[in-house]
């Protein structure tokens, strides 16, 4: 038995075609569970979900308080089976995927960290001056191809992760200072990769199973430069806030930044200001982009202090 996790919020008029695929999944071995976390839905979520629960083992919970990551821990006391599967409200997994991850799980009992490929379903073709060349496709659309085989925290990304549930008996939790929140639009990113680092720290192995395969959608206005500027900024503050690396080296300066950030945030701006001139080009993107990202990584910096792990409450 395994059971697939994840949170939505007023996704409605989205959400039948995610759980038509849902509905579509070949059962693993043991058997499998959905459940699916309402994070305050307002419009009529709810009713979507229940709508199908004749062609789904579905359980639909209840977190009121804002952020996905609160309605993940609500969902952990749930789970049932040895693996937690967990994805997002926009993933269109194919039809063999659980099989191949019970698979991979059942080959490697050294792992206890699961990632798989993750694509991107476009609305449309993308334009011209967006280049895999110069933003991080990882980073906007969670895309992620590489080999089956060993792996780290880095090669696991949230639309598609599975980690064993004794990792959650044990007492691990989300951090809940980090991932979306319907209270704080420009929240940090980096909520799956701050667990995985954690665990990864910790000791705990990762496997990579190629095989294992979702289709992650892209809504048209992500292919819009304004949206995509907005990903680079909160991406930064999750770096900033909790991992900036040899950015944040150095004594802090009177602004409260290191010199070699402040330096690069500096010359970064004038760059992007000279950049919207430009009509639309990949150079534009990559300058504007890294600009938003540094001016994040700054704002995440001089944040408060990152919360403990907690288990929010649930109310099924």
């Amino acid at each position: 038995m395994l059971t697939v996790v994840f949170a939505t919020r007023n996704r409605a008029a989205s959400l039948p075609r995610v759980l038509e695929a849902f509905a579509a999944l070949h059962a693993p071995v043991g058997g499998w569970r959905l459940l699916i976390v309402d994070n305050g839905s307002m419009d009529a979520t709810g009713a979507v979900v229940r709508s199908r629960a004749s062609r789904l083992p579905v359980t639909l919970l209840h977190c009121q308080a804002p952020g996905k990551n609160r309605a993940l821990n609500a969902a952990l006391p749930h789970l049932e089976g040895d693996l937690a599967v967990f994805t997002d409200d926009d993933v269109l997994p194919e039809a063999d995927w659980l099989i191949r991850l019970r698979a991979a799980v059942d080959a490697h009992p050294e792992a206890m960290l699961f990632g798989g490929t993750v694509l991107p379903d476009w609305p449309a073709p993308i334009p011209p001056w967006l280049s895999e060349e110069v933003v991080e496709f990882s980073v906007l659309y969670a895309k992620k191809e590489r080999p089956s085989g060993p792996c780290g925290f880095g090669d696991i990304f949230g639309p598609n992760m599975a980690i064993r549930r004794s990792v959650f008996e044990a007492g691990t939790r989300f951090a809940e200072h980090v991932g979306p929140d319907a209270a704080n639009p420009l929240y940090a990113m980096g909520s799956e990769t701050e667990l995985l680092r954690r665990l990864e720290a910790q000791g705990h192995r990762g496997w990579f199973e190629a095989s294992a395969r979702v289709r992650h959608i892209v809504r048209p206005e992500q292919i819009e430069e304004r949206w995509i500027l907005e990903r680079a900024f909160r991406y930064g503050i999750g770096e900033g806030r909790n991992h900036a690396g040899a950015l944040s080296a150095g004594r802090p300066l009177l602004t409260g930044l290191p010199a070699p950030l402040l330096s690069r945030i500096l010359a970064y701006r004038v760059a992007a200001w000279g950049a919207r001139l430009m009509p639309p080009s990949p150079g534009r993107l990559r300058i504007r982009y890294r600009e938003r990202w540094l001016a994040g990584v700054a704002a995440g910096r001089r944040a408060s202090p990152a919360a403990t792990p907690a288990t929010a409450d649930t109310n099924p």
